[in-house]
């Protein structure tokens, strides 16, 4: 059986999960290809306008998915304990049934964390009756889900590749399923393996796919924070990530260890309640304090509900710490002499800021952090 996991949205946080759970089950997960203009078109007739550009990308990556059994739609409401996914997670089958291809069949399940980790295995379970697998089964893919996930997130540090991740990712799934090296995770297991790629002691590229030299004290150092499904979509952000990299190192969310952001999260007066914005707004506080970043963007689509909070606090706090910082937009409007525009202005002022910080004028004014100069 073959099962059509689209490769948008929930694919580039949860997807570990998701192939640990049918890879123990022995079904194939076929992801959709990366984006590309026709995905691009196709998710923009089968959504409805008043939807992101993220959930536009999911329907053209359904559509994408036409020699499956089934397309799997998972609702994931809450992944942690007093948290939510956004909204549009939560409409997730419904908003998206009118882009499945005529005659697929719609898999779902509805995956909260708030309820426990019993209520998660029993909503699992019923899923897996359906595809026609025992419970002891199901419990061991449940068992190897969160393992994957767990080491997938566990990775995430200095030097973490996202495309070297899910490699890792699905070379495991071409390994004979429920084998017990699969289920008891061994030093020779991929997980382990990329454990230590991804360790915080070996110094790698931190943009995927893009060579760069080894760390340079003189050359700038940017901070991308947004979701995941928007850095690391190189389709729809125009390649911002490349861009960055030719004239800077890039530092992501997923640089930052899971310890250091929930450090900087407790200046908040209420919890966020919103995991993705929690995991942006406290790394996007770590890179703003740390004066080794030399300026912060933030990425954001068109309409985002969570961003529209989650950005301005941690503008303000930008600005109270005279960080650059800089807001970038996108839909599928976006033009890409737009974007190289305000890029390069926004480089050249950090380049300009970095050179004139200490630099003392003769005349009594100064080009530093204090100064209305700049």
């Amino acid at each position: 059986m073959k099962i059509g996991f689209p490769r948008a949205l929930f694919y580039y946080d949860y997807f570990p999960f998701w192939a640990g759970f049918f890879h123990a089950l022995g079904i194939k997960l076929v992801t959709s290809p990366a984006t590309q203009r026709k995905i691009m078109e196709q998710g923009l007739k089968n959504a409805s306008d008043e939807t992101c550009l993220p959930l536009k990308l999911l329907a053209g990556h359904i559509q994408a998915l036409d020699q499956v059994d089934a397309i799997f739609l998972p609702r994931m409401v809450s992944v942690e304990a007093d948290t939510y996914n956004c909204p549009k997670f939560l409409g997730i089958p419904e908003s998206l049934l009118p882009a499945v291809p005529a005659g697929i069949p719609v898999l779902t399940v509805t995956l909260n964390w708030r309820k426990g980790q019993r209520q998660v295995l029993r909503d699992l379970q019923g899923l897996g009756l359906q595809l026609g697998k025992g419970k002891a089964d199901i419990r061991k893919a449940f068992t190897l889900a969160q393992q994957w996930q767990k080491r997938y997130q566990d990775s995430r540090g200095t030097g973490w590749d996202f495309k070297e991740s899910i490699r890792e990712i699905e070379s495991a799934t071409k390994s004979s399923p429920n084998s017990q090296k699969d289920v008891l995770p061994s030093n020779e297991t991929w997980i382990e393996r990329l454990v230590a790629k991804m360790s915080r002691k070996v110094l790698v590229p931190t943009v995927p796919s893009i060579p760069m030299a080894a760390h340079d004290t003189g050359r700038m150092r940017i901070a991308l924070v947004g979701h995941s499904y928007l850095t690391h979509e190189g389709y729809a952000n125009l390649n911002l990530l490349g861009k960055l990299g030719e004239r800077a190192e890039v530092q992501l969310v997923q640089n930052i260890r899971q310890e250091e952001i929930e450090t900087h999260l407790l200046g908040l007066h209420k919890k966020l309640f919103w995991n993705h914005a929690k995991q942006i707004y406290g790394a996007g506080n770590k890179f703003v304090t740390d004066p080794k970043i030399d300026g912060v963007i933030y990425l954001s689509c068109f309409g985002c509900g969570t961003d529209s909070m989650v950005q301005d606090l941690l503008a303000r706090f930008a600005r109270e710490q005279h960080k650059p910082y800089m807001t970038i937009t996108l839909d599928e409007h976006s033009g890409e002499a737009g974007l190289i525009t305000r890029l390069e202005a926004f480089l050249d002022m950090v380049e300009r800021r970095k050179a004139h910080e200490s630099y003392v004028s003769t005349h009594g004014e100064r080009l530093d952090r204090d100064s209305n100069t700049l």
